[in-house]
């Protein structure tokens, strides 16, 4: 300590002159008592103006009872830490624009506070000088070294992959991949960085590295916080793309977390954006979260709201906005080769894509108390057919007997489309209501069987030709495995979810496997004990085994 000097310092060296009001350089005191201040550079600037220059900050265990490292517990300090002891961005956003509870004052002494919840300066971004400009403050992060560019170099090779396979820049280059979105805005927004991070630590599947995805999600969500100071705050693209990213990151943890809640708060937010700015610069990315919550109904984890609020303000992104990069109208860039295929099947995908929803909201209105419609079948039998006749209409089967030379991106588009059609068939046969398979008339087996053996057959093609990525196979692989009566297509079945669930950036493909192994138990005793396998509802097996599937394929 011998090279610490008080010397001239107003606080430490008692015989400094303090400065006064009318000293020269003085700061007038403007700001507010130390009990209403919200964090520690508004009470070290209100220090500096005040006289004698000093302020005392108590704390007590309490304080520090939401960092790990204080915890008693070691579940906290380990990977498998409860997603309930996470902060919730639902929660920050709640907050951003205030704060969490407010430093209580000691009547006796206003300079006396007791602060209540430590604040941990590694974990928070702040700016002594607030801009007077109202849009966000785009803050230079530093290069932290070899671990944020390995962690960088998963999310746009690897992850980016299984979250958006038909684009071109995850075959050839990433010049047109759209995780350069992510990478440019994460340079100038840490929150965002820390949510890639997250992502990419996960998806390397060590405990160290999940532990270290962890703490990015923490530091993501608590820097997020701090950063949101304004409405223009909100809605900027550092803080879209970061709240899309840490709902990618609750997903694949494949936990009973708060993600529905956060999903539609992604929803207001872009809402938000609309309202400011006229339009959503990423109109995709609302395309996106569309398929992943009819994913999710699906499954049975998710309540329809998002989607169904999407449909009725009208926010459902036309299919010309589907695709990454957009050109100078916002409309997705077709290219030369792709102009005969392209805009036919982005609007093949989006219409399957809609019947899709529209079965996985009806299958939820059945399943619910009281739900039994009397004209179900009916309504059942209309979908079937605007799914049929869809897939019937010249052009698509043009393309589908000219699927092996359509460029990439079309191609990819035509198969998500394809297998989502069958899976489709599939589940409005089998899944709609728990009994429906029973009911369902003998003659429409050979559809269901035709249409099983289809996708099995196209995803064993897809992985031998490497695409392991493609992660829009594995539900239809489920409800294949599902449906199919012979036993080496079950078993088929199962090898493929085990080969995809061996290249998985999260735990939902090995939940979707286990789920279908003990669907298949269900089915053999059933079986054995009444000669037919029929009545076996896969969305109650998983209930009743506790298997979390919030998106198959993450």
């Amino acid at each position: 300590m011998a090279e610490v000097s008080i010397v001239g310092s107003s606080i430490w060296d008692s015989h400094s002159p303090a400065p006064t009001e009318t000293s020269q350089g003085s700061v007038p005191d403007d700001l507010p008592p130390f009990a209403k201040l919200i964090n520690d550079e508004e009470r070290e600037r209100k220090a500096e103006r005040s006289s004698p220059g000093t302020y005392h900050v108590l704390v007590n265990p309490n304080s520090f009872a939401h960092l790990p490292e204080y915890s008693d517990d070691m579940d906290m300090r380990r990977e498998k830490t409860s997603p309930l002891r996470r902060p919730s961005i639902a929660a920050s956003l709640a907050s951003s624009l205030g704060r969490d509870s407010e430093v209580v004052s000691l009547p006796h002494d206003p300079n006396i506070v007791v602060l209540p919840r430590f604040e941990d300066v590694v974990r928070r971004v702040t700016s002594r000088e607030q801009p007077p400009s109202p849009t966000l403050t785009r803050i230079k992060t530093e290069d932290e070294g070899d671990a944020e560019d390995r962690y960088m170099k998963q999310f746009k090779h690897v992850v980016w992959k299984h979250l958006v396979p038909a684009e071109l820049g995850v075959v050839d280059g990433l010049d047109k991949s759209s995780a350069l979105l992510f990478e440019r805005e994460a340079r100038f927004f840490p929150p965002l960085q820390h949510a890639i991070k997250a992502v990419a630590a996960f998806s390397f599947a060590t405990d160290r590295d999940r532990v270290e995805a962890l703490q990015h999600y923490q530091a993501a969500v608590s820097v997020l916080k701090d950063t949101l100071k304004s409405t223009e705050d909100l809605a900027s693209d550092g803080s879209f793309l970061t709240h899309f990213l840490l709902i990618i990151h609750e997903i694949v943890t494949a936990e009973d977390s708060h993600w529905r809640q956060h999903l539609s708060t992604l929803i207001q937010i872009s809402g938000l954006r609309r309202s400011i700015f006229g339009t959503e610069r990423y109109p995709f990315i609302i395309w996106w979260l569309c398929m992943i919550d009819m994913e999710a109904i699906f499954a049975g984890a998710s309540s329809g709201d998002l989607v169904g609020s999407l449909f009725r303000s009208d926010m459902i992104p036309h299919p010309s906005y589907h695709l990454y990069p957009l050109g100078m109208d916002g409309s997705s860039i077709v290219y030369g080769n792709e102009l005969d295929a392209l805009p036919v099947i982005l609007q093949l995908d989006f219409e399957v894509t809609i019947l899709a929803v529209r079965l996985a909201l009806l299958s939820k209105e059945f399943r619910e108390p009281g739900g039994g419609s009397p004209h179900r079948q009916v309504q059942v039998y209309e979908l079937q057919e605007s799914l049929r006749e869809l897939w019937a209409t010249p052009s698509v089967v043009l393309i589908a007997q000219n699927t092996d030379h359509l460029p990439v991106r079309p191609k990819r588009l035509f198969e998500h489309a394809q297998t989502l059609y069958r899976a489709c068939i599939i589940y409005s046969h089998t899944s709609m209501w728990s009994t429906q398979r029973l009911e369902t008339p003998p003659e429409y087996d050979t559809e269901i069987s035709v249409a099983a053996n289809q996708i099995l057959a196209a995803t064993s093609r897809l992985l031998d030709q490497g695409l392991a990525d493609a992660r829009f196979l594995i539900f239809p692989t489920f409800m294949a495995g599902f449906a199919c009566h012979d036993g080496g297509q079950k078993i088929l079945a199962l090898e493929l979810l085990e080969r995809m669930a061996q290249n998985s950036i999260g735990r939902n493909t090995a939940a979707t496997r286990r789920a279908l192994e003990r669907v298949y138990h269900r089915q053999n005793e059933r079986f054995m004990s009444t000669g037919q396998s029929l009545d076996v509802d896969w969305l109650n097996v998983i209930r009743e085994e506790n298997i979390m599937i919030v998106n198959f394929g993450l």
